[in-house]
């Protein structure tokens, strides 16, 4: 494999990305003692990270903020990636470095594009990050991802038609961008999400 991945789980709230993170960092970790392995999330838990908390648990209307948080999230990334993300792939003490980030600009373009502002402009603001070795967009269905999240409390764009343009959104990235981007049906058990994923990611460190 190339010395570094990066890799990102992106998808609707309830696809099952935080499971397929947490499946697939142990899946690394026991399988090469070579490997460092870094897991971490967006939005992160810095100052503009827990600003965009508080704007998602306390708004109830998703068209709300669209502006502001298309911004905090770009902001968040910059951090993100200068202060934990690069320094961790670019560290040399031998072996291979792994980041693993769940979620990334994939959702801002397009949660932020179903709020109503312009997807190729999400995507202009956020041109300059480092793009993902590559990315896997968790495709499920709103319904199924309503099921699985009805036990916690529902932040604003967990909104059956509002998830469904987030959907849309999702799949239409492929063609929007040049990252090396898999959709994954993940209205499957979560077993056999981890196996498509794990057959790509050992494609790639093989």
């Amino acid at each position: 494999m190339k010395k570094n991945l990066f890799i990102v789980v992106d998808g609707l709230d309830g696809s099952g990305k935080s499971e397929i993170v947490k499946m697939l960092h142990n899946h690394l970790f026991s399988k090469h003692k070579k490997f460092r392995i870094l897991t971490t999330r967006e939005p992160t838990n810095g100052i503009h990270g827990k600003k965009l908390r508080e704007m998602l648990a306390n708004e109830t209307d998703p068209l709300q903020s669209r502006e502001e948080l298309a911004e905090l999230f770009v902001k968040d990334r910059k951090e993100h990636l200068e202060n934990l993300i690069i320094p961790f792939l670019n560290n040399k003490e031998g072996g291979s470095n792994i980041v693993i980030c769940d979620r990334y600009y994939y959702s801002t373009i397009a949660f932020q594009g179903a709020q109503g502002l312009d997807m190729k402009e999400l995507i202009e603001k956020n041109k300059g990050f480092l793009k993902p070795d590559i990315a896997f967009i968790l495709d499920v269905s709103p319904e199924i991802a309503l099921k699985r999240i009805h036990y916690r409390k529902k932040e604003k764009f967990e909104q059956l038609e509002f998830m469904q343009k987030i959907k849309e959104n999702f799949q239409k990235l492929p063609n929007m961008l040049e990252d090396n981007i898999t959709i994954v049906n993940s209205n499957r058990p979560i077993s056999e999400v981890f196996n498509n994923i794990r057959k790509e990611v050992e494609k790639l460190i093989s």
